[in-house]
């Protein structure tokens, strides 16, 4: 359901729903042919001047979705039977065992967007009619269809509240629980690959003072440095707001400790040109600390990072430091 939570369903479009036969499945080698097939589909498409723009999803093992955003029921059967007949072609030639799989098209609209409403949709078109069915498979069929609205909600507003349970209110950006899982999951990958990767404490030096102004204002100013942080870094790299206050965290992942002061000063000239005509302009000190030389686990290195802002304060504000020495 990742399409549906990165809302890449568009408006409306079309879902395609592959029910495999008995004898047949959805194996390891029919699923090569069935790619095969698709990939056929879609430079004959190219080669006509069409986009073939479609979202597969495994839902059991002889069970496939297909989702056609921004396409019609009806483009949508004709591109799956297309699909289906070149697939047949392909098993015929291997030898494979009866017919491949049938086919279920429905459309849906803005109205289905959200997890439950789409799931909703799902089990209605892709169960089985349950009054053709034995009693209690019927039944169950039944009462799973009636609950899907409640559980993907269920599961909608869990995930709501975990994302909340992730995420700063003032920055918007992940928060200090957020910070330490991904910082747990680079240290494991990183003991297990041998690479190296660095942390950088930022704290905002003067941004107390827009407290002073208004709290709003002050909430504001976190937020446009929180911007002006996430421009700067590469894909991949994570930034997030330590506790609360104007700390930050960013977590810059196969970077040396050279690198990682490239990028602390190359953030610290920004914000500091940046916010030159700001009512009260503001700097950042820099605490840096690199996996392994600092430490190989999560509290040696938040403690080594956190030492080097302090000593960046210390010395002046407005620097980048290490655990023993300032740049800047």
């Amino acid at each position: 359901m990742r399409a549906v939570k990165e809302e890449r369903l568009g408006e409306q479009g079309a879902i395609a729903f592959l029910q495999f036969t008995p004898d047949h499945g959805l194996s390891e080698e029919q699923g090569r042919r069935l790619m095969e097939a698709l990939t056929a589909l879609s430079r004959r498409l190219k080669a006509a001047g069409e986009r073939l723009k479609l979202i597969p999803a495994r839902l059991a093992d002889d069970q496939l979705v297909l989702l056609y955003p921004g396409t019609s029921p009806q483009r949508a059967r004709s591109l799956t039977e297309q699909l289906q007949t070149a697939y047949e072609r392909r098993r015929a030639a291997a030898g494979g065992p009866g017919s491949g799989f049938r086919i279920k098209v429905a459309g849906y609209g803005p109205g289905e967007k959200e997890l439950a409403a789409f799931l909703h949709l799902v089990f209605r078109h892709f169960l089985p009619d349950p009054e053709s069915t034995e009693t209690g498979l019927g039944a169950a069929q039944i009462l799973l269809a009636t609950l899907v609205p409640y559980l993907a909600e269920s599961y909608s507003l869990f995930d709501q509240a975990q994302s909340l349970a992730l995420s700063d209110d003032v920055s918007g950006l992940p928060n200090h629980r957020a910070a330490q899982t991904v910082l747990g999951e680079k240290i494991n990958r990183s003991l297990k690959e041998q690479a190296p990767f660095s942390i950088l404490f930022v704290d905002g030096d003067n941004l107390r003072q827009y407290n002073k102004v208004s709290y709003q204002k002050g909430n504001s100013m976190i937020r446009k440095l929180g911007e002006i942080l996430a421009s700067q870094l590469r894909r991949g790299d994570f930034l997030a707001r330590w506790f609360s206050g104007d700390e930050f965290l960013i977590v810059l992942p196969g970077a040396d400790r050279r690198k990682a002061f490239r990028v602390g000063e190359r953030l610290r000239l920004l914000v500091e040109e940046t916010t030159r005509d700001w009512l009260f302009p503001i700097t950042i000190s820099v605490g840096v600390a690199s996996f392994p030389e600092d430490g190989r686990t999560l509290e040696e290195l938040l403690r080594k990072a956190e030492e080097a802002n302090a000593l960046a304060k210390k010395s002046g504000k407005n620097q980048v430091c290490e655990a023993g020495a300032c740049y800047g």
